[in-house]
């Protein structure tokens, strides 16, 4: 288990305790929100391409692996460089909730509906239920960007995934 790994849980239980999710379909809406968070697994292989890790982390040798149905990481063959890719069903109200748990975030533009960049890496929400989250990190020295060149990197791929089915 990597550093960031207790971090992106926390993220899904406190996404899905703000929007109440249920494994239940509530309506035809959740229905698609739900096929839609399985982009998750695959993320990372699909959109983590050599020259996106190449421009985030300084070491960009590793390999992409599925966490969950929901959520995948890359890491770097030295471990010292990870990003984690994290879809839920949350909506607006559970990414405000959530910005009380971040260190100091700032508003991000251009990404979904609503997004924040804060230390960590980003968390964004389209529509009324299709959150991502994507956080780049690691040992000293690990990422190449920073910023606002690092938010805006990280909120493209949220953006090429909320343009999922």
């Amino acid at each position: 288990m990597n550093r960031w790994t207790p971090l992106a849980v926390l993220i899904v239980a406190a996404s899905c305790a703000g929007a109440g999710c249920s494994k239940t379909p509530v309506s035809p809406r959740s229905t698609s929100a739900g096929a839609w968070i399985t982009n998750g697994a695959a993320a990372c292989a699909r959109y983590l391409s050599h020259d996106v890790v190449s421009a985030i982390l300084t070491n960009p040798s590793g390999s992409a692996k599925t966490l969950s149905a929901q959520a995948c990481s890359y890491t770097t063959n030295d471990s010292a460089g990870t990003i984690t890719i994290t879809l839920t069903n949350a909506g607006p109200s559970a990414f405000d909730d959530y910005q009380k748990y971040l260190v100091n975030p700032e508003p991000l533009q251009g990404v979904g509906d609503k997004a924040s960049q804060s230390m960590i890496g980003i968390v964004a929400v389209k529509g009324a239920d299709r959150n991502c989250s994507i956080d780049a990190g690691g040992a000293p020295g690990s990422l190449r960007l920073r910023g606002a060149e690092l938010g805006q990197k990280l909120g493209a791929i949220c953006n090429q995934l909320f343009a999922l089915p």
